[in-house]
């Protein structure tokens, strides 16, 4: 597959919840808009399959520490921040 490079103008708060995205799914906001893109015109975005997923190195950490926090997603800052 060739890309074309091209510009185009977001409003700022676009932008700034694209990247929030991007990076909360692990992707360039240019992948973002190319899968947005192709939906639009009826063509298939180009995903991981949960193998090639799972084959992630980033992935080969998940699980590798415990420390028996359980609500960790909910008060992260305790961690991150020291306190309760």
């Amino acid at each position: 597959m060739s890309f074309v490079t091209t510009s185009i103008r977001l409003p700022e708060e676009v932008l700034k919840k694209l990247k929030i995205k991007a990076a909360c799914e692990r992707k360039s906001v240019a992948r973002l808009i190319r899968e947005a893109a192709a939906t639009i015109v009826g063509g298939k975005s180009r995903q991981m399959s949960t193998s090639q997923f799972k084959r992630d190195s980033f992935w080969k950490i998940v699980g590798m520490y415990d420390d028996g926090i359980e609500d960790g997603s909910r008060r992260h800052d305790r961690g991150l921040y020291g306190g309760d």
